[in-house]
């Protein structure tokens, strides 16, 4: 009973130990040592003679050489856990094993920190009273592993008001990214919500240009401000984060295509272009600009002669796709889904990723172009055609196919570059035969959203950019309390480990008698 004591009292004495290193409550560490000391005085006492008498037996002895040996591989034990603990703070190395990668990087930000310039780390401050940045720490130690050209430091504002001051920080939870060293910086940008969607842009803000892209308007065009269904507020917001400032022009009253515009987008008009406004986009893309059209059936807008000369032949039909539905087999419809992508840099990072398409027209490159400047970037199925009868598809919405129309696969989307005049760059133009697919109500569906602002990067030359994944791991989170979390943090690390080990040491000592 002394030895079962002892044993005891020894165990309650190192998770003792064990908590006041972890900053346990002290009421629990004090009652741990009283308790245990109490034990081993107790089998001290109580023992003193049978361990006496016990110390001259052969098997006392045998005892302790196999104690010896056990004492002996739990040191070496020890060593090799120390060097193994020692070697993984020098050489740290993450692994996330969550379903929804949560505590991992997107690929898209990833992008972003290889283009830093090694000759001009990013460094980040990071404005927080003491004791308030763990959140923040989390996520900058990410970008840190994840990158060795982003450097952080916490600031307390309270003690280092004047740093405060000079970058005139007057709240908590502030974080400066800077290009270069924050005392000499080439551009800077202010985060309050310390999460990878705020601060890879801001990182991005810091290390690339900000290029501007044009709507054009006056055509019944989607409003890159509108927020309903038809609007592209959703593609707004998403190329504001690629760096991109997106503003409105009107052609009709426009001299020339603006000369600050990267890139001009023209989404979906729904009536004619006039002359005048197709000569200055001509004159535009020629010139070394870059155009995305976004065009739809049914609507003729003036484009498609200007479009053929550009080496682009718009259909005048509607694509129709067979699909298979859950419970209904193969079904027609007009809602083509694309896995096939060309060899560009647009598509490159695309995989067989899906983007979702509604009422497209198809269409391929003119047999005066160039072959090796037109690139299809996305294609239908072999099970799709081209519906050249638009008047019946119309009327009745009822249809099949025959001779006339063209069998899938078909171009959805393509990519053409125009030669150079004189010393301007060479033009960009990307058709979609599609408007739907970037709209408010589309632009979350699958990778739609992705094959958009890739588009785009690559209108305004950052191709660098280019990525997929740009949506944030959803995070499950239990929200617990303070006394909550300490509960559960007791129970983990103290109580169950040590209930453990008092009961299998009860087991043993009643097999043992």
């Amino acid at each position: 009973m002394g030895l079962l004591c002892a044993l005891f009292g020894l165990v309650l004495i190192g998770f003792a130990i064990v908590a006041l290193v972890a900053g346990a409550h002290f009421g629990w560490i004090y009652g741990h040592l009283l308790v245990g000391t109490v034990l081993l005085i107790y089998a001290a006492a109580t023992s003193f003679r049978q361990f006496r008498s016990l110390l001259g037996r052969d098997a006392t002895r045998r005892g302790a050489r196999y104690g010896g040996n056990v004492a002996a591989q739990t040191a070496l034990l020890a060593v090799i856990l120390g060097l193994v603990a020692y070697l993984s703070v020098r050489h740290a190395v993450h692994w996330d094993w969550t379903e929804a990668k949560v505590h991992s990087l997107t690929e898209a930000t990833r992008d972003v920190l290889r283009q830093i310039p090694e000759e001009r780390p990013v460094e980040i401050l990071a404005f927080f009273q003491t004791g308030s940045e763990q959140g923040a720490r989390q996520i900058l130690e990410r970008y840190a592993h994840e990158s060795d050209r982003v450097l952080f430091r916490f600031v307390d504002p309270n003690r280092d008001p004047q740093l405060a001051t000079r970058h005139d920080v007057r709240s908590n939870g502030v974080l400066v990214v800077c290009g270069g060293s924050c005392d000499s910086a080439h551009g800077t940008a202010r985060v309050t919500a310390p999460s990878e969607e705020e601060i890879t842009p801001a990182i991005r803000s810091v290390i690339s240009t900000r290029k501007k892209v044009y709507f054009v308007t006056g055509h019944g065009e989607g409003s890159p401000e509108g927020t309903e269904g038809g609007g592209y507020s959703l593609a707004q917001e998403a190329l504001s984060g690629e760096n991109l400032e997106v503003t409105t022009v009107l052609l009709a009253r426009e001299p020339e295509v603006p000369g600050d515009a990267d890139a001009v987008v023209l989404a979906g008009p729904e009536r004619a272009l006039h002359p005048r406004e197709l000569e200055l986009l001509d004159r535009y893309v020629r010139g070394g600009g870059s155009l995305l059209v976004l065009v739809d059936p049914f609507i003729q807008t003036n484009l498609e002669e200007q479009l053929l000369d550009w080496g682009i032949e718009l259909g005048d039909d509607v694509i129709v796709d067979q699909q298979v539905q859950l419970f209904a087999g193969p079904q027609l419809g007009v809602q083509p889904i694309v896995t096939s992508y060309g060899s560009h840099a647009i598509t490159r990072k695309m995989g067989r990723n899906p983007t979702l398409f509604h009422l497209a027209r198809s269409l391929r490159r003119a047999d005066e172009s160039d072959e090796d400047n037109f690139v299809e970037l996305a294609s239908t199925g072999s099970a799709s055609w081209a519906e050249t009868d638009t008047e019946l598809f119309l009327g009745e919405s009822t249809v099949g196919q025959d001779t006339a129309d063209r069998p899938g696969p078909l171009t959805i989307a393509a990519a053409q570059t125009l030669g150079a005049e004189g010393d301007e760059a060479e033009g960009r133009l990307v058709v979609v035969g599609d408007s739907d697919f970037a709209r408010n109500r589309y632009f979350a569906q699958f990778y739609n959203q992705d094959f958009f602002v890739n588009i785009v990067n690559w209108l305004v030359g950052e191709e660098a950019f280019i990525a997929i994944e740009r949506k944030l791991p959803r995070a499950s989170q239990v929200a617990m309390t303070p006394q909550q979390f300490n509960n559960f943090r007791y129970l983990s690390l103290f109580v169950f480990p040590e209930g453990i080990l008092l009961l299998a040491i009860l087991l043993w000592w009643k097999r043992r008698t």
